[in-house]
């Protein structure tokens, strides 16, 4: 897609030129820009209590956004010029909708009787799309071993979970067996348990999930079964005593009748959220587009308490600030990038990725002329990895797709002196940080991407992630770092390229 050029002769044009030599002496002024106390003060505002956490959505969100936008145009960075601007807001705002579904939408009726989530019930999906009366349930036993060609299409059925331990460990089990049970077509799955336990903890029943509305379209109704666990003592009433005690000495796929209404109501909302622009236009080769995002939402309030997000990812966000104004700045005294520059604070990430995959299928400049996408996602605090050791922060994902982005990288961090850490860009790494966070919607398209990171703390999505405990002589340092890179992307004479295959 991008390979017209050699990796070699762009290193050589890139880093080796006069111009080069020029570039490194202006991108040090204008870094000096970058500040702790401006770090500090913007961080304040947006994980302070009055901001409600971010929520994805939902009013705080919209004030981090609001606040976002004030910077950058006083900085002087102009609203999306109108050529890209069809589906912008305000110049600055990229909406997108969003389908909020609600938990607790569904109740079994039987006998006079509403049950409900954690009310005799227990599920974490509701896919079923409408009312089902249930007159026959076809008994699997365990789930462990189904009868030859049993047809289950569109049956609701019946998996006795007691011999299969308790808690996550019974569960991580239970999934497994009703993978051919949902492959078999059960359009409802019953399981039945002696006691819930340590389930109950992984039900968020005043909690909700997000979806891209433009996706939702494309979902198919009935697309796996309606999964319920019920406990033993549930089941026996549905049942009738007497048929629960017969039933576990019968063979897997034997029919019983039973008698009971799954209801639904619809708990969806549709609601927006936003990404923020900031434009700086290149210039000689201005079509061409180095993209620096990181996620100003975070996860709101629970039970009273608001999670203020101070590292995740306050601090990203607060980076982009300062070197959105480091090149407003340049740009403003004759010293702008040669390709365009823009700075994108995105929403939705705690909820799945949400605005960079909105934008990365919705693009505001082509996919085919975007050079490079660098992601800040909690820069400023340090793991437990590094308590004792020299400034760092984890570099993930430079190399996966050119070696021109990791070597720009790397030439950058001479202006800067991290110890750059390679440990999560392992493909190997079990906690698919690579996958985790905003840069991954960019990389999926192909382009090349990084992702700055400082590691997981003990407030990681806890209420402590607080503005008191960031670094922020560390948080100015990796913000250092990511600006000089894109300093190094924009102004080089030849594009980095896609070298590597996808992976």
């Amino acid at each position: 897609m991008l390979l017209r050029y050699s990796f070699m002769g762009a290193c050589a044009l890139l880093f080796t030129s006069a111009a080069h030599a020029q570039g490194d002496t202006l991108a040090t002024h204008y870094a000096k820009g970058i500040t702790e106390k401006e770090l500090r003060t913007h961080l304040e505002v947006l994980a302070s209590d009055a901001y409600m956490g971010r929520d994805t959505g939902k009013e705080g969100q919209k004030l981090a956004a609001a606040y976002l936008k004030k910077h950058f145009a006083s900085m002087g960075i102009p609203p999306v010029p109108a050529l890209y601007a069809e589906n912008i807001v305000d110049g600055y705002f990229q909406p997108y909708g969003l389908i909020e579904e609600r938990t607790g939408g569904l109740t079994l009726q039987h006998n006079g009787q509403s049950l409900g989530l954690l009310k005799g019930l227990l599920y974490f999906n509701e896919v079923l799309k409408e009312d089902r009366a249930v007159k026959e349930l076809t008994y699997l036993g365990d789930g462990s071993k189904l009868p030859d060609a049993l047809d289950l299409t569109d049956k609701a059925v019946l998996i006795d979970a007691s011999g299969m331990g308790t808690g996550e460990a019974m569960f991580r089990l239970l999934r497994t067996r009703l993978e051919p049970v949902r492959k078999g077509g059960a359009a409802v799955i019953l399981v039945s348990m002696p006691q819930f336990g340590g389930l109950v903890d992984m039900v968020h029943a005043d909690g909700s999930r997000l979806k891209l509305a433009y996706e939702t379209k494309k979902d198919g109704v009935g697309q796996a079964g309606q999964l319920v666990l019920l406990e033993d003592t549930t089941t026996k009433e549905i049942l009738g005593a007497s048929v629960f005690k017969k039933l576990r000495r019968r063979k897997p796929g034997q029919n019983v009748s039973v008698d009971f209404v799954l209801k639904t109501t619809n708990m969806e909302a549709l609601i927006t959220a936003e990404n923020v622009l900031a434009y700086i236009e290149g210039t000689d080769k201005k079509d061409e587009v180095v993209i620096l995002t990181a996620h100003y939402d975070h996860i709101g309030v629970e039970k009273g308490v608001v999670y203020n997000g101070a590292d995740d990812d306050g601090s990203g966000t607060v980076a982009l600030m300062e070197i959105a104004q480091a090149f407003a700045q340049a740009k403003a005294e004759g010293h702008g990038p040669r390709r365009s520059v823009l700075v994108m604070p995105v929403s939705g990430e705690e909820k799945g990725l949400l605005g960079s995959r909105y934008y990365s299928d919705h693009p505001i400049f082509p996919i085919a002329n975007t050079v490079a996408d660098l992601n800040i996602d909690m820069i400023g605090r340090v793991d437990s990895a590094h308590v004792t050791s020299a400034p760092y922060v984890y570099v993930i994902g430079s190399d996966r797709l050119s070696t021109g982005l990791h070597a720009a990288n790397e030439e950058a961090n001479k202006q800067v002196g991290l110890m750059l850490d390679y440990t999560f860009n392992a493909e190997s790494d079990p906690n698919r940080f690579y996958y985790r966070s905003d840069h991954y919607n960019f990389a999926r398209k192909g382009i090349p991407s990084i992702f700055y990171f400082s590691g997981v703390h003990e407030d990681y999505h806890q209420p402590g992630d607080d503005v008191e405990k960031i670094r922020f002589d560390l948080l100015r340092t990796r913000a250092l770092l990511v600006f000089h890179t894109a300093w190094l992307l924009a102004n080089g004479e030849e594009r980095i390229v896609v070298d590597k295959p996808m992976k």
